[in-house]
């Protein structure tokens, strides 16, 4: 064999199986960790769990519009709505969960980068196997897996980037079908199309150039006139899906973001508009070297720290000295653009979406890398190599995969689905919620599934008042008043005129468990026969119910006058005899914290429900008042114990 040639050790056919068993076995894993059920959000307790929030805050958003061909945020994803609900349609016909088809759509995506990528790579160096293990090691950095198993926009933004690096690399002869101004025009078409999904696609624009310059100036009779307005022409036909955002809004699409149906809010829409104040440049040079280091720091957790300095290493060896010096020069050409967005526009879009191509670019330079090293000296590298690739790869999947696994599973959003059956079912029901993943779970049951399709869901721009007027009972969750709190201080915050602006004089009463009603004019009823616990502060009734898991105390309090006072409550779970420090459900205001005694009105009627584990030998539920005097000192204004024996019902 030739120096300097590839070893061949196996037939072409079983190259081709290998390389492409590589990406389905990394589709196997995408889909073994694919999120199945509707997304959710984390409570922001922490850094880790914020940025797990970034990654699938507009998941549930998605997951609704790629199954009722909805619209989705800016700047609108419009091919990326319409293949995605052409895609769901017959898995959804064939018995697969919505939310699941629109995570599978995500992972096509994904295959089709991945299959590209390593295809390109297996036509540069000649190694199925390098390709294949490069691939390997790509698929399981944190940014793909996730964006191959949640329904998000990056992995065909991603996929698009692979083609078009595969158009503008593809070693060949330059000439024919494949000459440097057929490559344009095909650049131009896929270009168009990425920009238009994702206006990050454009970063990548410069390295591309790069490639293609050399060859295009060398070739004969070209007409440049001619071949910039085929190019133009071609580009702007990526933008003509938009069409698809105005066009629902006025057929009355059940899911619309923003006013597309409108030109001001198509144009908000299309521009983005509404991140404008996210895309800021650092306010001094420390703010640049924050987001320098953390940018670092995300490159590091995506390839491991020893991996990326390998990659840069191999970086700087490819750029020096290497049979695909070009090449190299072109993806870390592509490269630099969304890492300098990303350093210096930190805070615009996901950090780690956008340094996908980086990422991709840093795992291929260490093939190109390996590749040279191997041509200059195969028997040595040859077994170094592979073993360097599957250790990374195998520290990859290690390291990442308990991480995917608690960010497909977050519950919320099928814990808003399960508050959201408890709500009464009399009269018209309304549930309103902000527009968030909490909105998108409910609507999610409603519009989507039809299991709760019985109750209306509204955001946070409906118009209550009419709504009212209409018949309808308003609802919500009491994690809504941590963005909108009361007019009243409570510790959800400092008082809040949202509310009155909107409803006029708020009253709140609980539901059910973790459900508030919104109320116009308080419930009241006629006070005789109430006895009072403290300073006209009564207690109507009590009972409870229990589920497996829960038992739910259920109180009917009643202000006898205005009340003066303002105690807490306390819930104790407790064997038949008090214990210390028992299982507690205590709260500084009844309706979850939310409504201090002193707002009611004379003869207002409000329910108040509270959650409890359900413990083995905990056999009763002791409630009342309690105040805090002055000096420090707790006081109880009586005791009411309930035997969970008594539970009434069971909830769902």
């Amino acid at each position: 064999m030739a120096s300097g040639q590839p070893r061949r050790l196996f037939p072409h056919n079983l190259r081709v199986i290998g390389v492409g068993g590589t990406v389905l076995a990394l589709a196997l894993s995408y889909a073994l960790t694919l999120q199945t059920h509707i997304s959710g959000s984390f409570a922001e307790k922490s850094p880790a769990l914020v940025l797990k929030n970034e990654y699938i805050k507009d998941v549930a958003e998605i997951q609704v519009a790629l199954n009722v061909w909805g619209t989705i945020h800016h700047t609108g994803y419009p091919l990326f709505a319409i293949l995605g609900n052409l895609f769901t349609a017959p898995l959804r016909a064939l018995g697969v969960e919505p939310a699941a088809a629109a995570s599978l759509y995500a992972l096509g995506w994904s295959v089709l980068a991945l299959g590209t990528l390593g295809a390109l790579l297996w036509r540069l160096t000649g190694r199925a196997w390098l390709a294949a293990l490069s691939v390997l090691v790509l698929g399981l950095t944190r940014s793909v897996w996730v964006h191959s198993v949640v329904a998000e926009v990056y992995s065909m933004s991603l996929a698009i980037t692979a083609l078009l690096w595969a158009v503008a690399l593809w070693p060949a002869r330059w000439e024919g079908a494949w000459r440097a101004s057929r490559r344009v025009l095909w650049l131009a078409l896929l270009g168009g199309i990425g920009v238009a999904h994702h206006r990050a696609v454009a970063f990548i624009a410069p390295g591309l150039l790069w490639a293609i310059w050399p060859h295009l100036r060398a070739e004969r009779n070209v007409r440049w006139l001619r071949l910039g307005a085929q190019a133009t022409g071609l580009a702007l036909l990526g933008f003509v899906p938009y069409v698809y955002l105005p066009l629902r809004a006025r057929q009355g699409a059940p899911w619309v973001y923003g006013e597309p149906g409108t030109l001001r809010g198509l144009w908000i829409e299309f521009s983005g508009q509404e991140a404008d104040r996210l895309v800021k440049l650092p306010a001094d040079l420390a703010a640049l070297w924050a987001n320098a280091a953390d940018t670092w720091n995300i490159l590091a957790r995506e390839l491991t720290l020893p991996g990326l300095l390998i990659a840069l290493a191999a970086l700087a060896l490819t750029l020096r000295r290497s049979p695909r010096r070009q090449e190299t020069c072109a993806l870390a050409i592509s490269a630099l653009g969304p890492l300098l967005f990303a350093v210096f526009y930190h805070t615009a879009v996901l950090p780690q979406a956008i340094l996908m191509p980086v990422v991709a670019a840093l795992v291929m330079s260490v093939a190109l890398a390996l590749d040279g090293l191997l041509r200059a000296d195969g028997r040595r590298v040859y077994m170094l190599s592979g073993a360097l690739l599957l250790a990374w790869a195998g520290a990859l999947g290690v390291w990442n995969a308990p991480y995917i696994r608690e960010l497909v599973r977050e519950p919320s959003g099928l814990e808003t689905i399960a508050r959201m059956a408890r709500i009464p079912r009399q009269g018209k029901p309304a549930f309103m919620l902000p527009w968030g993943p909490r909105y998108a779970a409910a609507a999610y049951a409603s519009l989507v599934t039809g299991e709760q399709a019985d109750v209306r869901v509204v955001d946070h721009k409906a118009d209550y008042r009419q709504l009212l007027a209409a018949g309808y009972r308003l609802y919500t969750e009491p994690e809504t008043f941590y963005t909108y709190p009361p007019p009243w201080p409570t510790d959800y915050g400092a008082p809040s005129g949202w509310w009155t602006e909107r409803f006029g004089e708020l009253y709140l009463r609980s539901a059910a468990p973790q459900i508030v009603e919104l109320l116009p004019a308080p419930q009241i009823a006629a006070t005789e026969g109430a006895a009072p616990v403290l300073d006209g502060i009564a207690l109507r009734d009590a009972w409870l119910t229990c589920d497996k898991a829960h038992v739910y105390l259920h109180l009917r309090w009643q202000a006898l006058d205005v009340p003066t006072h303002d105690p807490s409550v306390f819930v104790h779970l407790t064997p038949d005899d008090p214990i210390p420090n028992p299982p507690a459900a205590d709260r500084r205001h009844p309706v979850y914290g939310l409504y201090p005694f002193t707002r009611w009105q004379a003869g207002e009627l409000v329910r108040d429900d509270f959650t409890l584990p359900r413990l083995e030998g905990m056999t009763q539920v002791r409630f009342g008042l309690y105040e805090q005097n002055a000096d420090g000192q707790f006081v109880n204004y009586g005791e009411t114990t309930l035997p969970i024996a008594s539970c009434r019902a069971t909830l769902p």
